[in-house]
């Protein structure tokens, strides 16, 4: 199987994502789960068939998906044709011939026990009957419509509906419904102080949990006599002020020494309205705020469809559910940061996605009686 993928990775390139593309991807799933229903019926009548679907090629198919997973996590996939990883498509891992057909020959092996299971399935364990029947499904799933799924990007501006966005081959795409932005809210972590040396921040830090915060970062103990929130500073004054409007960063004043020197003053990490400022040190070192890491970020959205309003509130692993789409929170204006104005969505519209999800509570539910059957044995 290796050289025949690697043979057709030569001759032929990636696999064409076409082949699966709706509807041809149903298609080649219903004919795929008839031949797998016949080699678990046939299996007993000729040689062969036994010998493809019995544990040795079982058990070596599963070392070689554990091998190809391991070399799918290890080598950057980055659609690089060059080199000999380039050349066998081992960049792309989800393109490559040789990894969908170790993929489609493990899947096949686990169809054929999940319908022996079902053929069986007056003889007991039914959990692990499950589980083979769940995992098949979600294979075959994954296979099969992998190609079957729509990606498109939007760029919602607050105040203003949008309808059209762009898919995954970068051609612009309508959406069945239009999405407006009403608020975007994001929370950051407390401020960090770092010293700079030789150009490079430290990797030590001080966290600014608000006024007299304290701490020690190599030889300088580091005191806040003052924290601002929202802050910023007039033209041509040196010190910051509370300010609360579209811009305000975060300030604080600053105490340091090293026993011998000393050096005070204001200590910001910027803002898209206000230049970051940093303390120097007596010694030629600096101290910066870097940017505020970021805790969450969330957008609060109306989408209308078929003259209908309804509001969702959109997270990062928190989508909107519309459907048989998902719109998930990927990004958001970072020049501007918690100030953004706009909000990156992603609607994705994924027909294989009820199967998969009732799969995985299969597999929950198997979980569950394996746990329960378990415990009332050992009773």
């Amino acid at each position: 199987m290796f050289f025949a993928g690697t043979a057709l990775q030569l001759f032929i390139g990636e696999v064409p994502s076409a082949l699966l593309a709706h509807p041809w991807g149903a298609v080649l799933a219903i004919n795929y789960l008839y031949i797998v229903i016949l080699l678990s019926f046939y299996k007993e009548r000729w040689k062969w068939v036994a010998s493809f679907t019995g544990r040795p090629s079982y058990m070596a198919s599963l070392a070689s998906m554990l091998v190809l997973t391991l070399i799918f996590g290890l080598i950057p996939q980055d659609g690089a044709t060059t080199g000999v990883l380039g050349v066998l498509g081992l960049t792309n891992m989800k393109s490559s011939w040789i990894f969908n057909i170790f993929l489609l020959h493990f899947t096949t092996l686990t169809g054929v026990k999940a319908i022996d299971d079902i053929r069986n399935i007056k003889k007991g364990r039914l959990p692990s009957k499950i589980i083979h029947a769940a995992f098949f499904t979600i294979l075959t799933a994954a296979i099969f419509g992998s190609s079957d799924k729509t990606k498109i990007d939007i760029t919602a501006i607050q105040g203003y509906p949008v309808g059209i966005g762009i898919d995954d081959k970068g051609a612009r795409a309508e959406l069945p419904f239009s999405i407006r932005l009403k608020e975007f809210t994001l929370d950051e972590y407390p401020p960090q102080i770092k010293i700079v040396s030789g150009g490079a921040p430290s990797k030590e830090y001080m966290t600014i949990e608000g006024e007299k915060s304290n701490g020690k970062i190599g030889q300088w103990q580091i005191k806040c006599t003052q924290y601002i929130d929202m802050a910023g500073r007039k033209p041509n004054d040196s010190a910051y002020i509370e300010m609360n409007h579209v811009g305000a960063t975060t300030a604080a004043y600053i105490k340091a020494t090293d026993g011998k020197q000393s050096a005070e003053g204001w200590v910001s990490c910027g803002s898209h309205i206000f230049a970051a400022a940093t303390l120097p040190l007596p010694n030629g070192e600096e101290l910066i705020m870097p940017r505020r890491e970021i805790k969450k970020f969330l957008s609060k959205i109306e989408i209308e469809r078929d003259g209908e309003k309804q509001t969702y509130d959109i997270a990062v692993n928190k989508p909107a559910k519309i459907g048989a789409w998902r719109i998930y929170q990927s990004g958001y204006d970072n020049s501007r940061g918690k100030w953004s104005t706009t909000s990156i969505l992603q609607c994705v519209k994924d027909g294989w996605y009820g199967i998969v999800q009732t799969a995985m509570w299969l597999v929950l539910a198997a979980g569950a009686m394996m746990f329960i059957m378990g415990t009332r044995r050992k009773e």
